[in-house]
């Protein structure tokens, strides 16, 4: 269940958020260009081109493979002209639909730096920093804006994005852990080949909203991942990385149940981890190298934390080196404070976002606490 005003209200930095919203955040949402844009409509045009592209393709290769001699040139240079025909199609939807397609980036860029400029305002008081595209611009944006007849917007865009960037390290960590794999894959191969599929979700995420600072004593770090599914809503991830105050000893990796274990870490062996209160037990399943220090950094306050935060969903942690990270899969589409593509806000849209900061932030705090512990206990060190 959301947060309701009051309850936001009681955490640290959020004393007089209704009050600043009424002041401040409203009127800078007011800026936001609004277009009767209807995003339904809008998706259905996008894949009526798409799809006729690959109906083209399909009926260009059928022709192709009609005309060439059943021998073996022809079927080599069918299968050359496999992958040339496919891109050329799709190529071609994209020029056909550039001008909707730069209409939409241009917008949505001015709706961008409004919510930048509200969220930055919201967080003053934290003395966190917003950072709206962590990791720089996507990869495909990155491919179109290089195309020769790419309008100079996609350019623009994409030397905008890649300018309010940042957060290279949390992204390099999430990675390294093996957290921008989707919740329900499992990689299999050899350690090298893991990484390597690693390093190629990685690079083909979609990043967003970023923040980062210190809180509780930590260096703090959270941005959302956008997981696409095939024929299913995306998936949004929650991505909170800490930086421990002390190296750790061992590898703690903890999960949902339902939901595989993060990669493997090579020659650590990991045993599982009963933390005691058997009403987790049905929720979560945790493994460590170190036991002890297992126990210390994720005590069932910290797990309570991590079970409200998913809202029901699958959630993942893994703490090794000098680093924390939990990856919360599914849920609610966080800091939605306004629609980049219709540019519509609303007091609820205010409320749920001040909600999603608060209710985050809780478990660093909470995080925090049990860091404190450990450090004045034996498995911290000093």
């Amino acid at each position: 269940m959301s947060w309701d005003r009051d309850l936001i209200e009681q955490q640290p930095g959020f004393a007089g958020a209704r009050a600043r919203a009424d002041r401040e955040i409203r009127a800078i949402l007011e800026k936001s260009p609004k277009d009767a844009v209807n995003p339904g409509r809008e998706k259905q045009a996008l894949t009526r081109y798409f799809f006729g592209g690959f109906a083209s393709f399909v009926i260009m290769f059928l022709i192709v493979q009609a005309l060439l001699p059943k021998t073996g040139w022809g079927e080599l240079i069918s299968f050359l002209l496999f992958p040339l025909l496919f891109f050329l199609n799709i190529a071609l939807a994209l020029f056909l639909l550039r001008g909707r397609l730069t209409r939409l980036f241009i917008e949505a860029q001015a709706r961008l730096a409004v919510k930048a400029e509200a969220l930055t305002t919201i967080i003053r008081p934290l003395g966190l920093t917003y950072v709206p595209a962590p990791g720089g611009a996507p990869k495909g944006l990155e491919w179109l804006a290089k195309q020769s007849w790419a309008p100079p917007e996609f350019r623009k865009a994409a030397e905008a994005l890649q300018h309010i960037g940042g957060m290279d390290k949390a992204v390099e960590t999430v990675r390294d852990c093996g957290l921008f794999t989707g919740a329900n894959v499992y990689v299999v191969g050899s350690p090298e080949q893991k990484a390597k599929y690693a390093e190629y979700a990685a690079a083909n995420r979609r990043i967003e909203d970023g923040f980062e600072g210190r809180l509780a004593g930590l260096a703090m770090s959270m941005f959302e991942w956008i997981e696409s599914v095939e024929d299913a809503p995306d998936v949004p991830h929650l991505v909170i990385v800490l930086e421990a105050p002390f190296q750790l000893h061992g590898v703690t990796q903890l999960r949902a149940r339902k939901t595989s274990w993060p990669q493997d870490p090579a020659g650590r062996p990991l045993q599982e981890v009963d933390l005691g209160p058997k009403a987790f037990d049905a929720l979560y399943r945790l493994r460590a190298s170190d036991q002890v220090e297992a126990r210390a950094i994720f005590n069932p306050a910290v797990i309570e934390r991590v079970i409200a935060l998913a809202h029901g969903g699958k959630f993942r942690a893994v703490a090794q080196g000098n680093y924390l990270v939990f990856d919360f899969a599914g849920g609610p589409n966080r800091f939605q404070l306004v629609d980049l593509l219709t540019g519509v806000w609303s007091d609820e849209t205010i409320r749920q976002t001040h909600a999603d900061l608060a209710e985050t932030l809780a478990l660093v705090e909470t995080l925090g606490h049990a860091f404190m512990l450990a450090r004045k206990s034996d498995t911290g060190g000093a």
